[in-house]
């Protein structure tokens, strides 16, 4: 019997004008009379979520920031912040990648460094609560993540750059456009881990949706692990499913209204 939904947001529940499907909300009351609960795992940061599940927030656990921490009926559960010093090496390498972005990602805003005015809109566009800075250095937040958008494609322009952090960081392309570098123990799976352990929920009583290779351990976590059909192949190949329908054609909803019902 299914516990613990938990699904990713950009590219597998909302659609490309990332809005959430009206038939969510409805199937969310069926998800509540199975006494079920609901989990948001996403490279968003709080805020985004929250304003996004903004009916239902105090009710649903979040995972934001790739599982950079933990949130549940509004408690922070855990955290996992970086020091600003140790994403130095890190952020000096990026001044030499051309046509991206770079944010860094904290607890109250995440902080914009770019000089194109596309790239300044589109982080802004996914990070609410945000911070157009000159330099990071004056930073004074808890830093959970960096996140690079990338104009000339993150899987072919920057993570070819920033592959090399990858043994001391979790470097992921996490969407067409989008690079995300964590510390090497935060993940969205190790976050679902967490939250199962706390609940005595196991693998065998969670569904979980994704997309992208962020959601690689997310799906180690449940035994009903569905990528999406628009999904990427090498996700496609970890899922134990893929849905019959995209991110567009409301699959996250169709799969959960069939599976429950």
């Amino acid at each position: 019997m299914i516990k613990l939904i938990v699904s990713d947001i950009d590219g597998t529940l909302v659609n490309n004008e990332k809005q959430v499907p009206e038939s969510f909300w409805e199937v969310f009351k069926l998800i509540q009379q199975k006494e079920i609960l609901f989990c948001a795992a996403s490279g968003r940061q709080i805020q985004s979520l929250q304003a996004l599940f903004a009916p239902i927030k105090e009710q649903i656990a979040f995972a934001p920031d790739n599982g950079a921490s933990l949130i549940y009926q509004g408690e922070t559960l855990f955290e996992c912040p970086i020091p600003l010093s140790e994403l130095l090496p890190i952020l000096r390498t990026c001044t030499q990648i051309d046509h991206i972005g770079v944010a860094l990602c904290g607890k109250k805003s995440a902080y914009v460094k770019t000089d194109d005015e596309w790239i300044f809109g589109e982080i802004a566009r996914h990070y609410p609560a945000h911070t157009r800075v000159t330099h990071f250095s004056d930073i004074n937040d808890d830093i959970f993540k960096i996140t690079i958008c990338d104009t000339a494609t993150s899987r072919l322009n920057s993570y070819k750059y920033l592959q090399q952090y990858n043994p001391n960081f979790n470097v992921v392309v996490s969407g067409e456009i989008w690079l995300d570098i964590t510390r090497k123990d935060v993940c969205k799976g190790n976050a679902i881990a967490h939250l199962q352990s706390i609940l005595q929920i196991t693998s065998d009583e969670t569904l979980a949706f994704g997309d992208h290779l962020n959601d690689v351990e997310l799906m180690q976590c449940a035994t009903y692990s569905y990528a999406m059909k628009n999904a990427q192949e090498e996700l496609k190949n970890i899922a134990n499913y893929v849905t019959q329908y995209d991110n567009n054609e409301e699959g996250v909803v169709k799969t959960i209204t069939h599976l429950l019902n």
